[in-house]
């Protein structure tokens, strides 16, 4: 199914065009799966998953790419911030926790 066929109630967030020809976007929703989507040509509109990024514990409803749109942070309802980068692999790998319940 396509990207806007699924039952997203979370959010999309469009990669920054860092100059490849492939368009990314990331997408949630409130079973905690988030997942990183491509496409090679937009004026055809043929978006494929490229992979299901993390399945988290809790619904994930905030997602923000890095201006070089390499980092994605996520958010959700156990009110934690993760980052993630994509390994030279393809895996996604969390680089950073913040738990927003904490105090300092």
């Amino acid at each position: 199914k396509q990207w806007y066929q699924r039952r997203v109630r979370g959010d999309v967030a469009w990669a920054p065009d860092t100059g490849f020809t492939t368009s990314t976007i990331a997408s949630c929703c409130q079973d905690g799966k988030v997942f990183i989507w491509q496409c090679k040509d937009l004026d055809k509109a043929n978006w494929d998953i490229k992979r299901t990024m993390h399945t988290f514990d809790d619904v994930v409803w905030h997602l923000s790419w890095s201006v070089m749109g390499d980092i994605l942070a996520v958010s959700g309802g156990d009110n934690k911030i993760t980052l993630w980068k994509e390994s030279h692999k393809g895996a996604w790998i969390c680089i950073s926790k913040q738990d927003t319940n904490k105090t300092n």
